[in-house]
């Protein structure tokens, strides 16, 4: 259901969030190509480029295979916190109920269907949140949401601190069962050894955050209010999805049993309020950032809140669901009529058709002359990014002539 939903979000206009989602494509492709620890060698994780590539490796480099394989991948790890509530106790019918209120939105389907890694990320932290914080877990189910959290450390950044959270309760676990130990671990493994090769690789462990706010600064997207700044994820928090925030805000004196996954959600947002009042959040659609909230949070009205309803009177049932369908529908309407990609300035299908052409004319070599991160969709479509050399860009407003070309 998931990716056809995903498909669906393409046949509707859906085609990029930002330039960010070709730069991830041509670094795939270039790992395809030539495989390597660290396939970006900026402050991207590796992750995302080593499941990508290596389906690449497999199926070709197009970037109509990269975007497919994106899709495949969304909605595979979206079985991972369905697995994962069954293991908890959770019934079917709640944990499904959970699943759609979570990813079935416009905004939650966009990131499903882009070449971005944040729609995996936040299945592998959900799960990885129900099986090392939610209580009957076995020993073996937390190890694999351990697995689960590393694997999101090594994605997204965001990520990091639902892992520390996760640790230190996998931690005090460990005092009555110490086979918990190892899910601590692998909580601590992904940050820790992204800052040991940070500190090998480049000019110490927290280049990663360096080189963020660096650009950000860089392209006039640094903080200029840090008030504003501070409270941005918050306020994003309840704005972007208030079908899923006002409940869960109403649920909590109900939540005991799910209070490490919501003290989760609550460490995930603070270390992105203070990450972006240090200019080190993302740039572009900073909501995306919080889609691990946002589903963890409706894992939690799910189950607590159906499970609410069921003990009150009737027509107060029907009032409490009545009352989150209707935001859910405007959500919906919201973000259906907001695809991105489809501004002027963010259309890319002139570099990408220029890519295509480039691609069928056989050329050995390519240099290009960028006016801003235009290139990426055409070097995506190239499908060759080893045979493109990319000069410093002039900054000029992206047109349909850019990026200027040069065939050698």
């Amino acid at each position: 259901m998931h990716a056809g939903a995903c498909i669906g979000a393409r046949a509707a206009g859906f085609d990029h969030l930002s330039d960010d989602d070709f730069a991830r494509v041509t670094i795939a492709q270039a790992f395809a190509h030539a495989p390597r620890l660290d396939p970006s060698g900026t402050s991207w994780l590796p992750f995302p480029f080593w499941s990508l590539g290596l389906g690449m490796m497999a199926l070709g480099r197009a970037l109509a295979t990269a975007q497919a394989l994106a899709i495949a991948l969304n909605s595979v790890a979206i079985v991972a916190p369905y697995l994962a509530l069954r293991e908890a106790g959770i019934d079917r019918a709640r944990a499904l109920v959970g699943l759609t209120l979570g990813f079935v939105t416009p905004s939650a389907l966009f990131l499903g269907a882009a070449t971005v890694p944040e729609s995996s990320t936040a299945s592998f932290v959900a799960a990885g949140a129900v099986l090392v914080g939610l209580p009957g877990v076995s020993a073996r189910a937390r190890l694999a949401g351990g697995v689960l959290v590393l694997a999101a450390t090594l994605s997204r950044y965001e990520a990091w601190p639902v892992a520390a959270v996760l640790g230190i309760a996998a931690l005090v676990e460990a005092r009555r069962d110490r086979r918990a130990l190892g899910a601590a671990v692998l909580c601590a493994a992904g940050p820790l050894l992204w800052m040991a090769w940070n500190a090998h690789a480049h000019d110490g462990p927290l280049h990663f955050f360096r080189r963020v706010s660096s650009f950000k600064r860089a392209i006039g997207e640094g903080s200029t209010d840090p008030v504003a700044a501070l409270v941005l994820f918050p306020r994003l928090l309840v704005t972007a999805r208030p079908e899923v925030t006002v409940p869960a805000l109403l649920l909590l004196r109900r939540g005991r049993r799910w209070v490490v996954p919501l003290l989760a959600v609550a460490a995930q947002v603070a270390f992105l309020a203070y990450g972006n009042a240090r200019d080190g959040a993302p740039a572009h659609h900073p909501e995306r950032t919080l889609l691990a909230c946002f589903v963890l949070l409706a894992l939690f009205v799910a189950d607590v809140g159906l499970a609410a309803v069921a003990t009150w009177r009737s027509r107060t049932g029907l009032a409490a669901l009545a009352c989150v369908g209707l935001l859910w529908a405007a959500t919906t309407v919201r973000d259906a009529a907001d695809i991105p990609g489809r501004s002027p300035g963010e259309d890319r299908s002139a570099q990408r058709e220029r890519g295509r052409a480039l691609r069928d004319l056989g050329a050995e070599h390519v240099t290009l002359v960028p006016c801003a991160f235009e290139q990426f969709a055409l070097i995506a479509e190239l499908e060759a990014p080893e045979r493109v050399t990319t000069l410093p860009r002039t900054s000029a407003p992206v047109t349909a002539g850019c990026p200027s070309v040069r065939i050698e």
